[in-house]
């Protein structure tokens, strides 16, 4: 390759570069539902627009160590109030919210849903062989939200105060949780392969998973004494009671991978720059 050749490459490469630059920069502020990378799904049922309560879960850059502990969650998300006022369905005797309510925040990435829940309840029982007749949260998700309830993407995922997980009071080893018990109550952290909820593709912003939570809680051994179901009469079925649960990218994380991504393209300017500066000093031979 001869040097005016290279020169003119090496041009073309950096008025490209200067293009997606431009192109970065101008992303920034626009919503992202409209574009769908690689790989990644949008069936219809996802996006169809509906009137039941939701909660927003947002995209998290870096994963949670899931352990109990909530001090690497981001502030500022959504957050859902579960309690004896706002639950659609309210079985037993809930006496305050001491007694028995949570709070309720969400995040994912690609590869994991993820949700982390402070329970408040001032007497904690795990005496039982099944799960569903002690303190516990339970999960229904419909992952495709197609409103059907025995599908690969649909499941009821309990988690007691003692750590026990169960799939449709089933034992299960397919998710990670993690349970940390305090004076006040429990806090339950979990993660769920999106595998068994998006069956054929990658979730994006926009992307709703039908989603309800139910909470437990047996003070006094024995069967439970309270239930409450924050959206629907079930967790384990009739999804299409449940609410949504919303997969959101926050505008701060956006921006702040987008300004990586530009980073990123003014160093290769650079290293092309030194290259041309490199090519200018040759002499032909």
């Amino acid at each position: 390759m001869c040097k005016e050749t290279a020169v003119k490459r090496v041009l073309l490469i950096l008025a490209l570069l200067g293009i997606a630059i431009v192109t970065t920069v101008r992303v920034v502020g626009q919503s992202p539902q409209g574009v769908l990378p690689i790989g990644s799904v949008r069936p219809s049922s996802l996006q169809t627009a509906t009137t039941s309560r939701s909660l927003s879960s947002s995209r998290l850059s870096t994963p949670p160590i899931i352990d109990g502990n909530f001090a690497d969650w981001p502030g500022g998300m959504d957050a859902l109030a579960v309690n004896r006022d706002t639950c659609y369905a309210f079985t037993g005797r809930v006496d305050s919210n001491a007694d028995l309510s949570a709070v309720v925040r969400s995040g994912w990435d690609p590869d994991y849903l993820y949700f982390a829940i402070q329970v408040s309840d001032d007497i904690i029982v795990s005496d039982s062989v099944d799960v569903w007749r002690d303190d516990a949260v339970e999960i229904g998700l419909d992952g495709l939200r197609d409103r059907y309830s025995w599908g690969e993407d649909d499941h009821q995922y309990t988690i007691t105060a003692d750590g026990r997980m169960a799939d449709r009071g089933i034992a299960t080893t397919a998710i990670n949780a993690a349970v940390q018990t305090h004076d006040a109550g429990y806090r339950v952290e979990v993660s769920i392969p999106m595998t068994a909820l998006i069956t054929n593709g990658t979730p994006i912003s926009g992307t709703i998973i039908g989603f309800t939570i139910g909470l437990r809680d047996d003070d006094d051994g024995g069967n439970w004494d309270a239930y409450l179901i924050w959206e629907g009469t079930s967790t384990a079925s009739m999804p299409e009671q449940f609410g949504d649960l919303i997969l959101a990218e926050r505008l701060q994380d956006r921006i702040a991978a987008l300004e990586s991504r530009i980073l990123d393209l003014e160093r290769q300017i650079r290293e092309l720059l030194t290259i041309l500066a490199e090519f200018e000093q040759l002499e032909e031979p």
